[in-house]
């Protein structure tokens, strides 16, 4: 290979390697922030509209095994005596949990310390995490897996129960300088919700 052509394979796999590596701590995303309500959605105004296609789900009972098992029928009717099941949450426990997710918190403080970032909004609990690495949660949906990594200068943040039970949180800032946070919800009964916030430091 000619010594040009060496110089610049060199230096486009160097270009590749910074462009690829993910902003140290938070970059610009650190900083004390505060809502622009003006610039940014309004979730009851989404929730809305998108309760507009919900349908209550329906309960079943627990059925009774045809079976001389005496283990199975016991744990049979502990189910059934708890009454009849849900496969989901009806609207109004839906929509509390969405509107406490979809919240809107009048500031932001994002601050980073190496590769880790801590994300705190006024009266919420802060939020700890390293983009590159998973975590998981337990609660009533079940097991949610959590992955949080950088795609080029944008944070995002994913909670994943199954298909039709995720949201995902991206924080991102322009050539305005204002921070974007844009949260997606799915749930099962209602379609995508997404919110977009605006952030300006004051």
């Amino acid at each position: 290979m000619k010594p040009l052509a060496a110089i610049m394979l060199l230096l486009a796999l160097t270009g590749f390697a910074r462009a690829a590596t993910p902003p140290p701590a938070c970059a610009s995303l650190c900083g004390d922030w505060r809502l622009d309500a003006t610039a940014s959605d309004k979730p009851e105004q989404l929730l809305d509209t998108a309760f507009l296609q919900f349908r209550e789900p329906k309960a079943r009972r627990q059925s009774i095994p045809n079976t001389d098992n005496l283990e199975a029928l016991r744990k049979a009717a502990d189910e059934d005596a708890l009454g009849p099941i849900l496969s989901r949450p009806r609207s109004r426990e839906l929509r509390e949990e969405l509107e406490l997710a979809l919240r809107q918190p009048r500031s932001l403080i994002i601050s980073g310390n190496a590769e880790d970032i801590r994300i705190a909004g006024d009266g919420s609990s802060s939020m700890g995490i390293t983009p590159g690495e998973h975590s998981s949660r337990v609660d009533r949906y079940g097991t949610a897996r959590i992955e949080s990594r950088w795609r080029g200068s944008q944070l995002a943040v994913r909670e994943k129960y199954d298909r039709r039970n995720q949201q995902e949180t991206t924080y991102s800032t322009g050539s305005d300088g204002a921070l974007r946070v844009t949260q997606v919800i799915a749930r099962p009964g209602l379609p995508r919700i997404t919110v977009r916030s605006v952030y300006r430091k004051p």
